[in-house]
């Protein structure tokens, strides 16, 4: 059965899921041999069958996290206590972190310190009202300051006492593969 080019078109654009858009797109194929209006519709189509698949992916990936548990930290306890926040303020910053390397020479610690240091700040000061910070000292993007900014930004509305029992849980549960050396004890 031989399909015309509007008709193969229709089918791409009225596709909805992988399975249908793989389809379509291979009953369409024909199209792609023939510049013009027709071959980019339907290299948008195939554009859109990876965006979906992506999707798909990380729907799939998101329900094999969930079905196997993340990485328990030996230091994770049954309940928490806010009242531990200021002791833990103390150590969190000393902490022997794992470094990542960013372009241009520029280094950042693991997300979780950042989420870390943005409870900390949004339970003293509360919502962030600074700027983003856009350059370093010694040129080139401030990835240590944006990402600070950016787990602070994150939390705006965070009641103080939620904020402070959130950064004693996060203390605790961390993975252990976020430090050099696990010194919480």
């Amino acid at each position: 059965m031989t399909i015309d080019a509007g008709t193969a078109l229709a089918a791409i654009a009225a596709a909805n899921d992988v399975d249908t858009l793989e389809k379509a797109l291979q009953d369409a194929s024909f199209i792609d041999a023939t510049p013009g209006d027709d071959r980019q519709k339907y290299r948008a189509g195939k554009a859109k069958l990876r965006k979906l698949k992506t999707e798909q992916a990380a729907k799939g990936g998101a329900a094999s996290a969930t079905a196997k548990p993340a990485e328990k930290s030996p230091h994770a306890k049954e309940s928490y206590d806010a009242s531990e926040f200021g002791s833990l303020v103390e150590k969190y910053e000393k902490l022997n972190w794992r470094i990542i390397s960013k372009p241009g020479g520029a280094t950042v610690k693991p997300d979780e310190f950042y989420t870390l240091y943005g409870y900390h700040m949004q339970a003293l000061q509360g919502d962030n009202a600074t700027e983003r910070p856009m350059w370093a000292e010694k040129g080139g993007l401030d990835f240590e300051g944006r990402a600070r900014w950016d787990a602070w930004a994150a939390l705006k509305g965070t009641p103080e006492a939620k904020a402070k029992l959130e950064f004693v849980r996060l203390y605790y549960e961390f993975p252990v593969k976020s430090l050099y050396s696990d010194t919480r004890a």
